[in-house]
């Protein structure tokens, strides 16, 4: 039988400890050395993420593996298979959130623009543009899916983005409100600024708001406009984010179209339209609980 001294064992459990460790590190220094232009997105995202990810942390586990068994080949063996187990649990939930990362990104959509009304879409100022001016994604007015989508979403190839955000965000939809378009203009402005995002334009001559907001980790940059213009005896308000690179957007955009509305409607203390007010009901957006299920229809649904 294999014999392992005392030392050799402590050496074994202390290292895998550390490596293991060092996993959520190496996970954090990807995405924030993107953010802080260590080098870019794609190395930071698509290279230590997607390619490197999985393969560090077999790499811990496995040195966790080792640990374990050397924590059971001889006494005391309480205090060497805690760690060990610690050792092992760090990577393995870090496989686990891959492993939703990749399912995530196989559930949604590949599009990564999202509005509330394509059949009139809000069209972003010249200083926005600007802004964008080395964004990979351009703003289009009817965006299909391209064959760079084929490897993982063949089914989703020349198909609209208006007809694939319907069937996943059917909730992304325009707010009326009986809220006359100046004091509705003063509520949007108030609830983007309370976003933290960048401001980048507002034009109240043309009822509308521009910004920009900048993820925490990698550090990707997504467009935000709102529009608002005079409904009957109030105002309609239509949104609409884009992401500067990147082929999906994970659900990130309709999310924040979502929770922007949510914001606009208490800063304004008025429901939408009774007709907008029994949305259908989606499945959960990524970090979000699954919706309370309702007798309104349910819709089929990723650096």
């Amino acid at each position: 039988m294999f014999l392992i001294g005392a030392a050799m064992r402590k050496a074994i459990l202390t290292i895998s400890l550390i490596v293991s460790l060092l996993v959520p590190v190496y996970f954090a220094a990807a995405g924030l050395g993107a953010r802080f232009g260590l080098w870019p997105w794609q190395f930071g995202l698509g290279t230590m993420v997607v390619q490197w990810g999985a393969i560090v942390c077999f790499v811990a586990l496995g040195l966790a593996v080792i640990a374990l068994i050397a924590a059971l080949l001889k006494a005391p063996r309480f205090g060497g298979v805690v760690i060990a187990l610690i050792a092992a649990a760090i990577p393995g939930l870090a496989l686990g959130r891959l492993a939703g990362f990749g399912a995530t990104a196989e559930a949604l959509p590949p599009i990564h623009d999202v509005q509330t009304d394509w059949s009139n879409p809000i069209q972003f100022s010249d200083t926005l543009m600007q802004a964008r001016s080395e964004a990979l994604n351009p703003v289009l007015d009817a965006p299909v899916v391209g064959e760079n989508a084929k490897g993982r979403w063949p089914k989703a190839v020349g198909r609209s983005n208006a007809d694939l955000q319907a069937e996943a965000y059917a909730y992304v939809r325009p707010i009326l409100v009986q809220v006359p378009p100046d004091a509705t203009f003063d509520a949007v402005e108030a609830a983007v600024r309370k976003s933290g995002w960048d401001i980048v334009n507002i034009d109240r001559s043309v009822g509308q708001i521009e910004a920009t907001a900048t993820t925490q980790w990698f550090g990707f940059k997504d467009d935000v406009a709102v529009r608002i213009s005079p409904q009957g005896q109030g105002a309609r308000i239509d949104m609409r984010s884009v992401s500067r690179v990147g082929l999906s957007d994970l659900g990130a955009n309709a999310l924040r179209l979502k929770t922007l509305g949510r914001s606009i409607q208490l800063a304004l203390k008025a429901p939408p339209e009774p007709e907008l007010a029994g949305e259908p009901r989606p499945p959960a957006a990524p970090g979000e609980p699954a919706p309370t299920p309702t007798p309104s229809p349910a819709t089929p649904a990723p650096q």
